[in-house]
């Protein structure tokens, strides 16, 4: 079984940090990092780009940083018991060796769901959240040791990765299709086809699916008022948000909040 001790979901930090632990943890760590970052590895301290992943083991030294104003990164700490005491093992997962994947999207959203489920006190938590936990470490494995995909040859593939990552991980921000073509020297409809291409869908779609999935999470977790989430989420018109998040969910928010609160409750009170 796998159990969490604690765990962080989208965490911020807006100023350069450090963290240093020569003793570690009391239990393992894992770190899924969506910005720059460093890591002392065997003494010496290396930069990684965004989409690093680190599990570190129970009492390693723990030494990693960001050199910028910007860091965000989800985090669980959480023991193995029993039959998997070996499971990072056998899924051949390192530790405390950082690696960077092609995409964190899948996991992170593993994640954002074992902090909620955390923070429900519900009926059968513990074994959801190991049930999260496996679903979660099994597809970090599926990715890690994937096949090459046929477009990482393409010289526009990583340099597109980076700026798809950049909008999934703050998909408030105003982002315009035009300028993220500027940004690397394609015209629209070449930037348009290449995105298609890799990704399998549209940036747009991209930018709505994910300030609907913020929206989701934070209509769970906060009491802010539907307009206030709305301009949280990137959107400018309160209607026009509340129509998209209709279209992918079949439910306004307010009936999405309602419908959490009380699904929430029945568990709680089963």
């Amino acid at each position: 079984m796998i159990t969490v001790n604690i765990c962080g979901y989208d965490s911020m930090h807006k100023m350069a940090f450090n963290r240093s632990y020569p003793n570690g943890y009391e239990d393992y760590a894992l770190l899924l990092i969506k910005t720059e970052s460093y890591f002392e590895i065997s003494g010496e301290v290396m930069d990684f780009p965004p989409n690093t992943a680190v599990i570190y083991g129970m009492h390693s030294p723990v030494h990693y940083g960001c050199r910028n104003s910007h860091y965000n990164d989800d985090w669980i700490h959480f023991e193995l018991h029993g039959e998997d005491g070996n499971l990072l093992r056998e899924l051949a997962i390192p530790v405390d060796s950082p690696f960077t994947l092609p995409y964190l999207g899948t996991l992170t959203d593993y994640v954002r769901l074992i902090v909620q489920e955390k923070l429900s006190a519900r009926s059968h938590s513990c074994q959801v959240i190991d049930s999260l936990m496996h679903a979660l470490l099994y597809s970090l494995a599926s990715q890690l040791h994937a096949a090459p995909n046929g477009n990482t040859n393409h010289k526009y593939y990583y340099p597109m990765n980076e700026l798809r990552m950049e909008i999934l991980n703050a998909p408030c921000q105003k982002w315009d299709t035009p300028q993220l073509a500027q940004r690397l020297h394609l015209s629209i409809s070449h930037f348009q086809h290449l995105y298609k291409q890799f990704f399998g869908t549209t940036c747009i779609q991209d930018i709505i699916q994910a300030r609907i999935k913020h929206a989701r999470l934070y209509l769970c977790i906060s009491e802010m008022s539907i307009s206030s989430l709305a301009s949280f989420c990137g959107y400018d018109n309160e209607l026009h948000f509340m129509r998209q998040f209709k279209k992918l969910t079949g439910m306004t928010p307010s009936q999405y909040r309602e419908t959490h609160r009380r699904q929430g409750g029945e568990r709680v009170s089963s």
